[in-house]
């Protein structure tokens, strides 16, 4: 398994889905890189009530820190093999100033 942490900003509204009873939010992080011109953009799912809370106070352009399990997945599209990867199981923590919840929750 592998641990990754990102830190930078939502480019999308967070996407709220319920797969089998459970509630699963999705979010997609861009952060910026030094030395390199265009941001790193990492999709992140979490899930259960800091998915509900996530969905509730965040949408584009929130700042976050997401630390989870790095998935990555190989997939033939066309005959040309392509690679996902994305956070998964995320912890959020909210970035933004004038939010002072850690997930939702008070500190």
């Amino acid at each position: 398994m592998i641990k990754a942490t990102i830190i930078g900003n939502l480019v999308s509204n967070p996407e709220l889905k319920e797969i089998k009873d459970k509630k699963v939010c999705i979010i997609t992080i861009a952060s910026n890189r030094y030395g390199k011109d265009t941001p790193d953009v990492l999709r992140v799912e979490i899930w259960g009530k800091t998915a509900e809370n996530c969905n509730t106070y965040l949408k584009k352009g929130s700042s976050v820190a997401a630390s989870g399990d790095l998935s990555i997945d190989l997939y033939k599209k066309n005959e040309d093999t392509h690679v996902s990867v994305k956070l998964v199981n995320a912890e959020v923590e909210f970035m933004d100033r004038k939010t002072t919840q850690k997930g939702g929750e008070e500190e």
